[in-house]
């Protein structure tokens, strides 16, 4: 993809909150931390894949149930949901999905960290598999993403709000 990409543009806008989030979400060295992990990520995917699953234009694959049988595997209870994100226009969906979909290329350095304290496909990282499984889902997305013609402005912003709740789902440490 070339400079002038709608990818390119997202990446742009929302660099600083990305970075904020690779750094501080996702680092969990015990089961305690892996529990907290997953407690922001389904906070944050119940509040934002509802209005996905109906009118994205794009096929997005609900985590949230998987997300609430890893915490049952581990005990933890079924948090709520963040206050749900308005996306009201195709743009505001499509940077949406762009944050849900990227985030399975890091969800595989993650699946790794589980897979290290002992959480599987079977018990406990059920979401972590099944949001890696594809190797070409990306890149599929990106073709999608590219041919919707969304203005970049309109887009960069809901990313840019898809982010930061993403960051508050995941707690103070996160926005830290």
């Amino acid at each position: 993809m070339h400079d002038g990409t709608l990818r390119r543009a997202l990446m742009t806008e929302t660099r600083d909150l990305h970075d904020t989030l690779d750094r501080e979400v996702g680092v969990f060295g015990d089961a305690a931390a892996y529990g907290a992990f997953l407690t922001g990520s389904h906070g944050f995917r119940a509040a934002i894949e509802p209005s996905l699953l109906q009118d994205a234009g794009w096929q997005v694959d609900p985590l949230v149930p998987l997300i609430a049988r890893d915490l049952a595997d581990l005990g933890l209870p079924v948090p709520p949901a963040a206050d749900p994100l308005p996306l009201p226009t195709p743009a505001a969906r499509a940077a949406a999905c762009y944050v849900l979909e990227g985030s399975a290329l890091g969800g595989r350095l993650l699946a790794r960290r589980a897979a290290a304290l002992g959480y599987t496909a079977d018990h406990g990282a059920r979401h972590l598999a099944a949001q890696t499984a594809s190797n070409t889902r990306w890149r599929r997305f990106l073709e999608w993403l590219e041919a919707g013609d969304f203005p970049a402005a309109e887009a960069g912003a809901a990313a840019r709000d898809v982010f930061a709740l993403a960051l508050r789902s995941y707690g103070p440490r996160a926005v830290a």
